[in-house]
């Protein structure tokens, strides 16, 4: 019996000092696990049904481009469309590799995709059912922007889907008929 005792006495520090040590290690394989996951991100806010009247205009459409090709052109076509007034809201990069350009909105008839499509050749159409209403431009390797296209704006049947915090241009006032022709008063 004393035998046993001594046994069990020198082993129970070394097996405690591996139980413990086991622990530990699996702590910190479960909080590398857990310390690498993605972060959950805010829901997407949705769209506003918004009457833009009988266009829409580049200024009323936001705008992510994302560069997917192996030349980065997604900083200068950006630009590009800023110059036309599209609130570009992100640019960068996407996982996805493509030759072409992809066009993504809520649906492929979005009229803010059509419209997008104007500034880009060959551009495919993709709808993916998004609900925030920001389209995304997906640049490849052999996008090619149309630097000055024909068509700038897309006439529109309703309302369009826009985020909440589109700021629609506002209309410049035109003179009515009635002030128009009226003679102008002299000073005296």
């Amino acid at each position: 019996m004393q035998v046993f005792r001594r046994i069990v006495r020198v082993l129970k520090t070394p097996v405690t000092l591996l139980l413990l040590l086991a622990f530990v290690g699996y702590g910190a394989a479960w909080g590398y696990e857990h310390a690498k996951a993605p972060v959950p991100g805010r829901p997407p806010v949705p769209c506003v049904m918004t009457d833009v009247g009988d266009t829409l205009t580049p200024a009323m459409v936001q705008v992510r481009v994302l560069n997917g090709g192996t030349k980065p052109m997604a900083k200068t076509a950006a630009g590009n469309l800023r110059a036309f007034d599209f609130k570009v809201i992100k640019y960068g990069n996407t996982d996805e590799r493509l030759e072409n350009t992809i066009i993504v909105g809520t649906n492929a008839d979005d009229p803010q995709v059509t419209l997008l499509t104007y500034f880009f050749k060959d551009a495919e159409v993709r709808g993916d059912g998004r609900v925030e209403g920001v389209v995304d431009v997906l640049l490849g390797t052999n996008s090619v922007r149309i630097p000055e296209p024909k068509v700038t704006t897309v006439e529109v049947d309703g309302p369009v889907c826009l985020p909440p915090d589109t700021k629609l241009p506002t209309p410049t006032p035109t003179p009515s008929s009635s002030e128009s022709t009226k003679p102008a008063k002299k000073k005296e």
